[in-house]
């Protein structure tokens, strides 16, 4: 009796799947990506290494070699040293905080010098004065009732180079300018302006 054998037409290959290009890529790319892994970890152990020992010998400690175990379990060992002596920060959102309140702070002092500066000049005197009070009000909640030194200096040092801001300058920052008035008579001029002066007299009063 004949061995039974499997009879495969000869059009079937023809009809097999194709392999896809996305299979084809991670399986050139698979050992590749893997490769590039490792190396990250290497080079990443390598540094830790030289920081591990830089530590080590100024602590005191003589570490000729270390194998990739020895680095990482000196790592966590010295970590947890650290904690322990409150020199390690776990929670940073303080030293966040300190560090905006700073830059803020710099940055209030820059607007302060380039107020004092000729090239603003242009600056209105009341917008400058406004900028500065809200600068300085936003310094004090930034370092709260108990220490308000920061904006004290910050202020008092505008305030010197900004000149005073009278009510009248302010009241005048919104008359428009270049107001078309008809041409009026002589006497009707100083009429007005005798009024004007009174009117003047009236609500700006000195004492």
């Amino acid at each position: 009796m004949a061995p039974h054998t499997s009879y495969t037409p000869v059009g079937a290959m023809e009809y097999e799947e194709p392999v896809s290009r996305t299979y084809q890529y991670r399986k050139v790319m698979k050992p590749m990506l893997e490769r590039k892994r490792r190396a990250r970890i290497n080079r990443c152990l390598d540094e830790l290494k030289d920081l591990m020992v830089t530590a080590l010998q100024a602590e005191g400690e003589n570490v000729a070699k270390l194998e990739k175990a020895d680095i990482l379990e000196l790592t966590v060992r010295h970590l947890h040293t650290l904690r322990a002596a409150r020199r390690l920060t776990l929670t940073p959102e303080n030293s966040y905080a300190d560090r905006f309140r700073e830059g803020f702070t710099q940055c209030a002092q820059e607007v302060s010098s380039f107020l004092s500066t000729p090239v603003a000049a242009a600056v209105h005197p009341a917008a400058g004065a406004q900028l500065m009070r809200h600068l300085g009000g936003c310094l004090r909640r930034l370092e709260g009732p108990a220490s308000t030194n920061t904006a004290t200096t910050t202020v008092t040092a505008v305030s010197k180079t900004t000149p005073a801001v009278s009510p009248a300058a302010s009241v005048m920052i919104n008359v428009p300018q270049n107001v078309y008035t008809p041409p009026q008579s002589p006497v009707s001029v100083v009429s007005s302006s005798s009024e004007s002066t009174e009117s003047s007299n009236a609500v700006w009063r000195p004492w």
